[in-house]
């Protein structure tokens, strides 16, 4: 998943857009301090998951970003809740949930 968020960073650079990549190899212990520096100053914040989008990632940045009142944007991408994952091959499943590059540029348009 990194290498699609890097594509899509490259891609907003493009545009005149700032985006930094955070890739957290795993959410528990959740670095809280580091993860709050780091969006620190952000406007808004995309969450990529290669999994159901309740109960991960974008769930524990979203209890940080609320408990710590910071007033930035989330989008948080992945399998939709109560959808499942349709098997396939990896770039076309990718990109029929949004999680592809283009879906997190996609994503990153909404955020203007």
């Amino acid at each position: 998943m990194v290498h699609e968020a890097v594509d899509a960073a490259a891609r907003l650079a493009e545009q005149g857009l700032d985006a930094q990549v955070i890739n957290l190899s795993s959410i528990r212990p959740l670095q809280r301090d580091a993860l709050l520096n780091a969006l620190s100053g952000s406007r808004g914040v995309i969450t990529v998951e290669e999994h159901n989008i309740n109960g991960g990632l974008g769930s524990l940045v979203a209890e940080l970003l609320a408990e710590n009142a910071l007033g930035i944007t989330l989008i948080r991408l992945g399998i939709g809740d109560g959808d499942y994952a349709a098997a396939g091959a990896r770039e076309p499943t990718r990109a029929l949930h949004g999680i592809d590059a283009d879906g997190i540029v996609a994503a990153a348009a909404r955020l203007r």
